[in-house]
């Protein structure tokens, strides 16, 4: 691919990202406002007050170059029960079904530097780097580890041999999130965390980061996502107030199951809420950054949110408000 060439497809990208925020924001006021703290100046979320269905529609995986194969949902089992309750799988699991079932010659092992499955090869090529897109969704360009990456019903995987460079970053990046978490005892520690408001940006350094378990029906207790960020900083006082919405639909989708983050209230914070608008993340290291699209798994209308958005240490974390008219 020439420079032109990524360029403009970063672009498109880009735009598509947007137009999905728009959509998506379009649609908040259908879903059910949770707002933080709660009567008791509590942030956190009761485990009970939703739950996602377990996944039972065949997953479609499609490798570019080897062809195309469905996997039932009972026939695949979890690779990181120290993540995923029963039931739940990610997109690794639903590849390694495969190549349990004999469909490909899969080879895989897991990097303890990488704290993740890698793929080795399949049918005897190496450099393989996956997709996600999930129903009303398009392909988000991911850079999270593929055995954390929970799938749900209408969810399409795909594999395709990923630019050298790329690939490389992403590893490198995992490399680095786990060696963070061991120089700080095993805890996850933020080194910038930043809020990009309507009018105004705050920035938080060396945020301590614990689970809240908002999503007991996907997850095992302790697992900590993007959204423990927003509800760790509400603890130690750094945030006024947090708004979320839980959609089961969305623009005619079912199955959406997830909360997104309408407003994030910090003690200086300019503008006000918007129904049209909204808060996106991006976690990852320093050395991925040139590497990611534009707000890369908040492009569509349903895309993988921060409550179900697994990490182990970032270097930063940044949310970002966009609206529909952007």
């Amino acid at each position: 691919m020439t420079k032109r060439e990524k360029g403009a497809l970063a672009l498109a990208m880009a735009l598509c990202a947007l137009a999905g925020v728009g959509a998506a924001l379009a649609n908040s006021g259908t879903g059910e406002a949770v707002s933080l703290p709660n009567a008791a100046g509590g942030w956190t979320i009761p485990a009970d007050s939703h739950s996602e269905p377990l996944p039972v529609a065949p997953v479609s995986v499609e490798i570019r170059g080897v062809g195309t194969f469905t996997c039932d949902p009972a026939r695949i089992t979890s690779a990181r029960p120290d993540l995923f309750v029963d039931g739940r799988f990610s997109a690794f699991d639903a590849l390694a079904a495969l190549g349990a079932q004999g469909a490909i010659d899969l080879r895989t092992s897991y990097d303890d530097a990488q704290a993740t499955y890698a793929i080795q090869s399949i049918n005897g090529l190496a450099g393989w780097w996956y997709d996600v897109r999930l129903p009303g969704g398009t392909l988000e360009r991911t850079a999270l580890r593929m055995d954390t990456y929970p799938l749900k019903d209408g969810a399409v995987v795909y594999l395709y041999l990923e630019e050298p460079a790329r690939l490389a970053a992403i590893e490198a990046s995992f490399r680095d999130e786990v060696a963070r978490r061991t120089a700080n005892g095993g805890r996850v520690v933020v080194p910038t965390v930043t809020i990009k408001g309507p009018r105004s940006t705050a920035t938080f350094h060396d945020v301590s980061v614990t689970a809240h378990d908002v999503r007991p029906d996907v997850f095992q207790p302790g697992v900590v996502t993007a959204l423990d960020v927003l509800l760790s900083l509400g603890e130690q006082g750094q945030l006024t107030g947090l708004d979320l919405t839980w959609h089961a639909m969305l623009d005619g989708i079912e199955n959406v199951d997830h909360y997104m983050v309408d407003w994030i209230s910090t003690p200086d914070a300019l503008g006000e809420k918007d129904s049209l608008c909204g808060y996106m993340d991006e976690a990852a290291t320093e050395g991925l950054r040139p590497f990611l699209t534009p707000h890369s798994h908040a492009t569509t209308e349903i895309h993988l949110s921060s409550d179900l958005e697994l990490f182990v240490s970032p270097e930063y974390v940044e949310w970002q408000w966009l609206c529909a008219t952007s």
